[in-house]
């Protein structure tokens, strides 16, 4: 298996096809070969030249060559860690910080700048995008996926201008889900647990010998967290899909797939009501539902060229205590990779995307426009050159974006340098920018309306008593576009193979630099002294507040000790520091910028690190232990302590197609304090230690 990684290695520039690249990601991510040859039935290399990439119209190779770094979890490890979910997952992706703030609420940070939304990095699913533009992100809990119909699990660091998207800021996660060839037969899942229930079907069948079909549905329920009020955070989730997969020739795929979801999640919070200035407490439902569906067709030809189509729609509808509101898109996308003799490969794409919003005044906000769209165009080419065989390439490319609502036009460039030292390493050099569209919510904001209890509470003499001013309501207004977010990233990277089959070791290090970005501002303070309960009242706006930089590094290491006993190992380091773009002697104008500071300054740990162990402990016995750790750090709206936590899974396979896993999250505390996330509007809770049986049989 060594052997044929160093062939992967050296060909590697001269053979890119779809399924080249499929390989190589399996084989990087795991070292031994019976595993990684049972998804592909064992074929040899020239055979698989011959394998149309059914499972994405995008290679699996764009990942690896992306100007950044990139891991996968492969098959196995989505099989095997002790998780149930993508966002838990991804806690154990060197450098990305995964915090549960609440039941069924995620955030998601690659190098830094976490916030609920995700939105500096890209969610995509078979490269389907649900970012929103109303407020440039998406919702966690929106992919609560079926994991046994999960191929891959794909995670690019750094700007993904010209190759995935321009809002693809700190980096991007792909979903690559499995077809329906690879899905026939039947499956019956269930969980049961202390803290979560739940249950998933899915059936699929040969329509012919060219075209399966499958479909599935799962639902569940999980407990409410550990509340430090009288509410409860109850999550009920449900989710159903069909996918259907047409093979017109050995060369052609057909795909089109289509889901449904729903989301009831218990949500609280502080209603702010400046008539009395009172911090009202509300317990309330965050409702979350929609759909989406895809057609995508895809030819790889037999000298190295390939061409996809897609179209995509999704709808969502939110009703939470801080926003209403519905999200419809639908966009079409092409691409091209285009071979230019032995030394040259000209990769092309083009697209366009259409957002509708439609907002909904609740007790926390108002708009001043109650239907809000934006149109994009988008094209962008990458040119790859062999400069010299087997040893340096160099790529170039660039994307170019428009969108209708802040007629603006941005421009994401990149290049790199890969070096192959040796058969078995290499080293990249890369430098790449992304503009990210500000939301468009942002620009129409006529109310939002918050409060808190202050520290230090203002006393001020009103004769022979005093009036106590214990509380700030605050009021955000935006009435203008704002400039796009840049980012300008420098990274490098080396890879290797150890010799004799003993594992992979990833170094990657980056420095960025961040402008233009967006936070809120007071714009005037005065104190409310005839109501019931005195405030000072502070009028706000959404700004290019600030500007900032990055640095750090994220260590990746494979080891094979025996047959038997593999582990992981993982270690990531943060560096970040953000400046005002403007300056107030205004003492509240001047808390509220060092607010925005503290909230970019301090959002994710400066260390993380993860090692897993997995052990066969006898025939079809498996353990997976993990731990992960990540340091503690002062947020804007609190301290955040440091998390060193347990996860295992045994497992035992009864048969081919029977089973049983015994899984325990969070085991070395009854709780884990895990809130303090950018964007946050509720209150935060804490995860309680669980230990559910999951069961998995297949027909």
């Amino acid at each position: 298996m060594l052997q044929q990684l160093k062939q992967l290695r050296i060909t590697y520039w001269t053979a890119r096809k779809a399924a080249f690249g499929l390989v190589l990601l399996a084989s990087f991510a795991e070292p031994d070969a019976a595993r990684s040859e049972s998804h592909f039935g064992g074929l040899s290399l020239e055979e698989l030249g011959n394998v149309p990439a059914i499972a994405s119209s995008k290679s699996a190779t764009q990942v690896f060559d992306a100007p950044t770094g990139s891991f996968v979890f492969d098959a196995e490890a989505i099989q095997n860690l002790p998780v149930d979910s993508i966002p838990e997952m991804l806690r154990y992706a060197p450098g990305v910080h995964i915090i549960r703030p609440s039941n069924g609420i995620w955030g998601l940070g690659m190098r830094g700048i976490n916030s609920r939304f995700f939105n500096r990095v890209t969610f995509t699913v078979d490269e389907q995008d649900v970012y929103g533009t109303i407020f440039s992100g998406l919702f966690g809990n929106q992919h609560d996926l079926l994991l046994d119909d999960v191929a891959s699990v794909e995670v690019a660091y750094g700007p993904g201008g010209g190759t995935w998207d321009n809002n693809a800021v700190n980096g991007t996660v792909n979903v690559l889900m499995k077809t329906a060839f690879e899905t026939e037969g039947a499956l019956l899942e269930t969980q049961i647990g202390t803290e979560s229930r739940g249950l998933a079907a899915r059936i699929g069948w040969a329509i012919d010998d060219k075209t399966s079909a499958r479909v599935f549905a799962k639902v569940g329920e999980r407990d409410s967290s550990l509340t430090r009020f009288d509410y409860s955070n109850k999550w009920d989730t449900a989710r159903a899909g069909f996918r259907l997969d047409h093979r017109p020739s050995s060369r052609d795929l057909l795909s089109f797939s289509s889901e449904i979801f729903y989301s009831n999640l218990g949500y609280a919070y502080n209603l702010a009501d400046f008539d009395t200035g009172a911090l009202v407490f509300q317990a309330d439902r965050e409702l979350l539902r929609g759909a989406s569906s895809q057609v995508k067709w895809t030819r790889n030809n037999a000298n190295g060229s390939a061409y996809s189509v897609r179209n995509w729609v999704t709808y969502s509808d939110l009703k939470a205590p801080y926003a209403t509101f519905d999200i419809a898109t639908a966009g079409i996308e092409g691409r091209a990779r285009i071979p230019i003799g032995e030394r040259h490969e000209l990769s092309l794409n083009l697209g366009g995307a259409y957002d509708e919003e439609n907002t909904r005044s609740t007790l926390a906000s108002d708009f001043t426009s109650d239907f809000l769209s934006n149109s994009s165009l988008y094209s962008g080419f990458q040119y790859d050159w062999k400069i010299a065989p087997d040893s340096i390439s160099l790529s170039l490319g660039a994307d170019a974006r428009y969108d209708e609502k802040s007629d603006t036009t941005t421009v994401s460039p990149n290049a790199r340098f890969i070096f192959e030292l040796s058969d078995s390493d290499r080293l990249w050099l890369s430098y790449s920018r992304a503009n990210r569209v500000q939301p468009v919510s942002l620009s129409v904001i006529e109310s939002l309306r918050s409060g808190k209890v202050v520290d230090n509470p203002l006393v001020i003499p009103a004769g022979e008593t005093n009036i106590v001013v214990d509380r700030n309501l605050t009021n955000a207004v935006s009435a203008r576009e704002l400039n796009s977010e840049t980012l300008d990233a420098f990274e490098a990277g080396y890879r290797a193979i150890f010799a004799e089959e003993k594992g992979t070791l990833s170094l990657n290090g980056f420095y960025y630099r961040y402008d233009d970005i967006a936070a809120r501002i007071a714009t005037s303070a005065a104190p409310r002294l005839a109501v019931e309960s005195p405030f000072l009242d502070i009028q706000g706006a959404y700004t290019n507040l600030l500007e900032g930089e990055a640095y750090g590094f994220e260590a990746h290491l494979n080891w094979q000790f025996t047959p038997a006993l593999s582990a992981t190992a993982s270690y990531s380091r943060l560096v970040d520091s953000f400046d005002p773009l403007l300056e107030s002697t205004n003492p509240v104008v001047a808390d509220s910028i060092q607010f925005s500071l503290d909230e970019f300054d301090h959002s994710t740990p400066g260390h993380m690190a993860t090692i897993n162990l997995s052990a066969d402990l006898a025939e079809n016995w498996n353990l997976q232990t993990a731990l992960r750790y990540s340091s503690g750090y002062d947020f804007a709206k609190g301290y955040q302590p440091a998390v060193f936590q347990l996860d295992s899974r045994l497992s035992w396979r009864t048969s081919e197609t029977l089973r049983l896993s015994l899984v325990g999250r969070n085991l070395l505390d009854p709780y884990t304090q895990e809130a303090r996330l950018k964007d946050f509007f509720g209150h935060w809770t804490e995860l309680k230690r669980e230990v559910y049986l999951e069961i998995s049989a297949e027909f």
